[in-house]
């Protein structure tokens, strides 16, 4: 497995950014941006084998592959769940498919409180 240099390109120069592992040049060029610029940090990168001055540029980011947009990693797409479990608990409800009681205690708060003590 070769290592391969991970660049990005600030206003001028070309700054090392990290390094991935890879066959060849197209897998690392999907690597880099996988590992180093999957929230957009960066729109201009390249990759070089470790020890040679040829520097690849990707040609354009969205072209190499993968999933760019990780919106489904941040928190508000859960926005809504609550409300779908009640408007299902409702259905449910309707349909006599739930136990309207409520829960049990902990059984931790019974040992604490002296009643789950075996006799």
């Amino acid at each position: 497995m070769r290592v391969w240099e991970v660049l990005q390109r600030r206003k001028d120069d070309w700054e090392v950014v990290g390094g991935v592992k890879a066959p060849d040049l197209e897998i690392a060029m999907h690597f880099a941006r996988e590992t180093h610029f999957r929230r957009g940090e960066g729109d201009t990168y390249a990759v070089r084998l470790t020890g040679s001055d040829e520097l690849h540029e990707v040609p354009e980011s969205s072209g190499i592959g993968g999933v760019i947009d990780r919106e489904f990693r941040r928190m508000d797409s859960f926005a809504g769940v609550g409300g779908k479990h009640r408007e299902i608990h409702e259905q449910m409800r309707k349909q006599g498919r739930v136990i309207d009681r409520p829960r049990p205690p902990d059984l931790r708060q019974r040992r604490a409180t002296g009643e789950g003590a075996r006799a």
